[in-house]
């Protein structure tokens, strides 16, 4: 019973020293540009961290890895906290893989020296996230549109600054082949117009 409650209690410390070692450096990053982390930013690194993690237990991987690339960590979690993106939300708007990257070093016999680096890729909420914190103009992201390969789509046309939306009949056969994001605009006029993305 003991040696259960002391294994939580590890991976807390060593997940809380990962926090400590990267949450000063991001924020030091961001004040040197003017941005001041906002509450909701700090958490999401945090969730960001804790999604890292996960990624690097599953590959049998720790922080402290010897084969794991660590310079593109900072780099991914100033990304996280600028956009703002939740890796603990639901649907996810940020997942975390790792990758095979072939490093400018060779070991001893010449051969190539392969490291594991932490990629981060952006999912359809966090597009969505993205678009209605920063879009300028933008009043509201509509539905997406999962146009699949066996369904019907007829992109926009233009004739001038007129445009002539596209069209899309859902099948709901084939795999995923675009996804459209009609967005309501502000215009300048005062009136809305539909964008398609």
């Amino acid at each position: 019973m003991s040696e259960e409650k002391k294994a939580p209690q590890n991976f807390g410390t060593a997940l809380t020293k990962v926090n400590d070692t990267f949450m000063p450096m991001i924020i030091a990053q961001l004040e040197k540009n003017s941005i001041q982390m906002s509450p909701y930013a700090k958490e999401c690194v945090l969730h960001a961290i804790s999604a890292i993690n996960t990624v690097l237990d599953k590959a049998g991987l720790n922080w402290k890895s010897a084969e794991l690339d660590k310079s593109t960590v900072s780099d991914i979690l100033v990304k996280i906290a600028c956009f703002q993106l939740n890796a603990a939300a639901s649907p996810r708007e940020v997942y975390f893989q790792l990758r095979n990257v072939k490093t400018a070093n060779k070991d001893e016999r010449g051969k190539d020296i392969w490291k594991k680096q932490v990629e981060m890729g952006i999912e359809g909420d966090g597009n969505d996230a993205i678009l209605a914190r920063f879009g300028r103009g933008v009043e509201r992201v509509c539905q997406i549109w999962k146009v699949r390969e066996g369904d019907t789509f007829v992109y926009p046309k233009y004739k001038g600054l007129d445009m002539t939306p596209p069209e899309w009949e859902p099948s709901g056969t084939g795999k995923l082949s675009k996804i459209v994001y009609p967005v309501i605009m502000s215009g300048h006029d005062g009136k809305s117009y539909v964008e398609f993305y």
